[in-house]
């Protein structure tokens, strides 16, 4: 079967190509040279040994796997990009394996937002209480329809099939996996109205990767420790691995926390 063909320009003139060769064609050309001429230093940047050291690095860090897909690591991305960001070149956290075709799909909607308005105003919301003080309740009270909501609780659930608040270690890396990915993400994204991330505990992570291009907000349940606990008792879900959480909650610092009650 004869593959299907595609037109690009080559040399100045129309030539049709099968649809999966790859073309330098007279635009990529072009803009490669106004690059050159107006962008010396992120051209040198990207031909640098800093760069390639850097790029190494990444590789082994991601398993050679693409951070979206799962295929196998083409290229190593900022996730913002670095005309925007030039300080933050060399993150570790600012920097992500792809293949080709999720970088060209990442590079669309970076285009897509640049140039035609699609930016929202996202909010960052960092919802933290005791366990079964109502941090869930209290984000569906306030969600709207185009919302991300991330509960630690209620993947652990979905994914083990356990009751509330019990805890499968193998599958706990798995979920911070994800929530590490979603926050990498996170930084290049105005995707969602709001974004929930409810945790027992404040983690620092988030400010630090996500207060330089987002606004965040931070939510302390206030409900005391021994309404919890009967709230528990009362749901038979009280157990020694939720005592040492309560434990540790007291040792936390909620300083930059507005506290609500549910």
């Amino acid at each position: 079967m004869t593959k299907p063909s595609k037109l690009t320009f080559v040399g100045g003139k129309p030539v049709l190509v099968p649809y999966d060769q790859v073309e330098r064609t007279d635009n990529d050309q072009a803009y490669n040279q106004a690059r050159d001429a107006n962008q010396t230093k992120y051209i040198k940047f990207y031909h640098s040994a800093l760069w390639a050291h850097k790029r190494e690095a990444i590789k082994q860090r991601d398993l050679e796997l693409c951070q979206r897909c799962g295929m196998e690591l083409e290229l190593v991305d900022h996730i913002v990009p670095s005309k925007d960001d030039w300080e933050d070149r060399l993150n570790d956290d600012n920097l992500q394996g792809l293949c080709n075709a999720c970088h060209r799909l990442k590079t669309k909607r970076e285009w897509i937002k640049h140039h035609k308005g699609a930016n929202r105003y996202m909010t960052i919301t960092v919802v933290c209480g005791l366990p079964s003080s109502g941090k869930t309740t209290y984000v569906r009270k306030h969600q709207t329809k185009h919302d991300l909501i991330y509960d630690y609780d209620s993947l652990m659930q979905s994914l083990t099939g356990l009751p509330s608040h019990s805890k499968n270690f193998d599958v706990h890396d798995y979920i911070i996996l994800f929530f590490e990915q979603m926050l990498r993400k996170l930084k290049s994204e105005q995707t969602f109205d709001n974004v929930w991330i409810i945790q027992t505990y404040p983690d620092e992570r988030i400010d630090s990767l996500l207060s330089p291009y987002h606004h965040v907000n931070h939510i302390l349940i206030d409900v005391d420790k021994q309404t919890c606990i009967d709230r528990l008792n009362n749901d038979k879900r009280l157990n020694s691995s939720l005592i040492s959480v309560f434990n540790e909650f007291e040792t936390k610092n909620f300083t930059n926390f507005k506290r609500v009650t549910e």
